[in-house]
């Protein structure tokens, strides 16, 4: 699933290609995919492309005059651009068809279809309402954040991945904010000390940061198909060694989700009963 890293990469390589551009045409190929009711599609077309910007795991189409598209990839979706003239193929969702002959596309392939799109008066209605502070923001400060966690009897993992709390994290990145910061990603938020919570704040931004540098230097100014986590030190590296301390990546399930860690540097001495080994 697309998180914060990946999709300021998009924003920044696809904003050149699309704002300034007028919309001629808009088509929700997938009848789940438009999930607003009280603005029909057609209000895109003869709209300009103003902005294009990202508030948590959603990307976002300044339309001007008040209206905004609103755009989840969910698990599996991606955007494409390419000229208008190209069928759409059984993959894609939804289409934006621009001024300039070119569209865009949300494309997934394979079922079920989980993108989803809403057509937005303001940025203060759902589903963007409820998404908790930006973590590269100026308003994640050291007392934001203490009192996000203060008193929180939730694993800080589950705690970093609550779009109600912060918003554009995910699976993956919290395993390499946890990594940074040093704490397990077992322990819970009501036994972190002063001196924990702050590391813990300050390896969000650090990891953010050099995770989108990281994937801008990979893919370039394209628009790529597939997350770009070659770089990544413990997601998705279980069973090899730590970068930092050559002890074996451990995994588990949390939750439902895979985790990864360093037993050693993050101090992971036992697993919660709810945890369980990946074989």
């Amino acid at each position: 699933m697309p998180e914060l890293p990946d999709l300021e990469v998009i924003v920044a390589n696809l904003a050149p290609r699309v704002v300034g551009r007028t919309i001629r045409g808009a088509q929700a190929l997938h009848p789940a995919f438009l999930q607003s009711t009280d603005l029909p599609l057609g209000e895109v077309v003869g709209r300009e492309i103003t902005g294009l910007g990202r508030r948590g795991k959603y990307l976002l189409f300044h339309l001007g005059s008040g209206l905004y598209l609103a755009i989840h990839l969910m698990r599996a979706g991606w955007v494409w651009h390419g000229l208008s003239r190209y069928d759409a193929t059984k993959s894609t969702v939804f289409r934006l068809e621009l001024d300039d002959g070119n569209d865009v596309r949300v494309i997934e392939a394979g079922f079920p279809k989980l993108s989803r799109g809403w057509l937005l008066p303001s940025l203060n209605e759902e589903p963007l309402a409820g998404l908790g502070v930006e973590p590269l923001s100026e308003d994640f400060t050291s007392e934001a954040f203490r009192k996000l966690v203060a008193r929180k009897r939730r694993q800080i993992k589950k705690l970093l991945i609550d779009q109600k709390l912060i918003a554009g994290i995910g699976n993956a990145y919290a395993d390499e904010i946890l990594f940074v910061a040093r704490l397990s990603p077992f322990r819970y938020a009501h036994t972190l000390d002063d001196g924990e919570v702050e590391r813990l704040r300050r390896a969000i931004p650090e990891v953010l940061r050099w995770s989108i540098a990281e994937i801008k230097a990979r893919v370039g100014d394209g628009l790529y198909q597939e997350e770009e986590r070659s770089f990544l030190r413990v997601h998705g590296r279980a069973g090899k060694p730590c970068t930092e301390c050559g002890t074996t990546i451990g995994e588990v399930l949390l939750g439902g989700q895979r985790t990864n860690f360093c037993p050693r540097c993050q101090h992971v001495d036992e697993f919660p009963e709810r945890a369980r080994r990946v074989s």
